[in-house]
């Protein structure tokens, strides 16, 4: 069958039943996905900006994951069952490490109910009788979990189909957060897909691609994982995250933050909100200290920070005492080493 005809199949026959196995209802996850022709060398074909536009439009008239799974039998794909251990996740990450409530219901349901839609892999480029996954990354982590085989349609995919039904899939069930969907066009960027692809996966103009990448950018990659996929955060909290974190490059309280138990041990929104919450804090400076001649006269000033203590003589008081005191730095800090030894004899 023809990549149109496969296509079209897709459309037009979302009535056609699923084989014994795989009942109609969806276990919990939805998504879009396109099928490939199955005569294709995943390593050989390169997909044309036409092709992936059609393909761009085609996902975004197929609503969750039992239809995907409908829409491939029905393009005359079989299910077939692998061992988990043989599958490895896309060659492009996704997703943040999170185990929230979402995650726990899938698990439960698939438990309970077993696996009741495919997934969609492509044969490993690089291992042989192994494959990669273009979705289904959490149903795997379950099934695989629980000492289960995957119920799986395998398709020849090129990179470029395999990152498009990849990211379309996930922004149809808005199942990746924002930050999430962040990442995941930083590494397309960096695998080498130009803005085209990644707009064709992530379904975005050339505007909000650009704003989506500006907040991956502007943000420590340590600080988003340690915040985690934060799904009910929006773009503008993602965005004012970002401009404040700028004006506080370094903060004392978010360090000490994200080394606080019960942060880690807060759901990922909430650790969102800590993490702005912190960077909102108006440190206080300490008031400059005064230090004075036994006579009252006010000599210098003493200033202290977090980082460093700052000196400032009045020279009008004490001319050249400055330069007197400077002079004498490396006799006062022997004295300073010797009393400190004294100290921990």
């Amino acid at each position: 069958m023809s990549r149109k005809d496969t296509l079209k199949a897709m459309l037009s026959r979302r009535d056609h039943e699923l084989p014994a196995g795989n009942p109609a209802d969806d276990d919990t996850t939805a998504g879009k996905a396109v099928a490939a022709d199955t005569g294709h060398d995943a390593k050989m074909q390169h997909i044309r900006s036409g092709a992936v536009g059609a393909m761009g439009r085609t996902l975004g008239q197929i609503a969750n994951a039992a239809d995907q799974a409908r829409a491939l039998i029905a393009a005359g794909s079989a299910v077939v069952e692998i061992p988990a251990e043989k599958i490895e996740g896309s060659f492009v990450n996704d997703r943040l490490p999170d185990d929230g409530e979402d995650f726990q219901r899938l698990t439960d349901a698939i438990r309970e109910s077993g696996q009741k839609s495919p997934i969609l892999v492509r044969p490993h480029p690089d291992k042989a009788d192994f494959y990669q996954i273009a979705f289904g990354h959490r149903r795997v982590r379950v099934l695989r979990a629980l000492g289960r085989p995957v119920k799986a349609v395998v398709q020849n995919l090129t990179d470029e189909e395999l990152v498009v039904i990849q990211g379309q899939e996930n922004s149809a069930r808005s199942d990746l957060s924002y930050i999430e969907r962040g990442l995941f066009a930083l590494a397309l960027e960096e695998k080498g897909f130009d803005r085209r692809i990644i707009m064709s996966a992530l379904g975005m103009e050339k505007t909000q691609l650009s704003r989506l990448m500006s907040v991956a950018h502007g943000l420590p990659r340590s600080l988003i994982e340690a915040i985690g996929p934060a799904p009910k955060t929006g773009r503008p909290r993602w965005i004012a995250l970002t401009e404040r974190l700028a004006e506080k490059p370094e903060s004392p309280a978010l360090s000490a933050l994200l080394r606080n138990q019960q942060f880690l041990q807060s759901d990922s929104d909430s650790r969102f909100v800590k993490v702005m919450t912190a960077l909102s804090v108006k440190i206080e400076k300490e008031k400059p200290e005064p230090i004075k001649a036994a006579s009252g006269v006010k000599l210098a000033v003493m200033e202290r920070s977090s980082s460093r203590t700052t000196l400032l003589f009045d020279e009008k008081v004490a001319p050249e005492f400055a330069d007197f005191v400077a002079a004498r730095l490396q006799e006062l800090h022997l004295e300073y080493l010797k009393s400190s030894a004294l100290r921990h004899d």
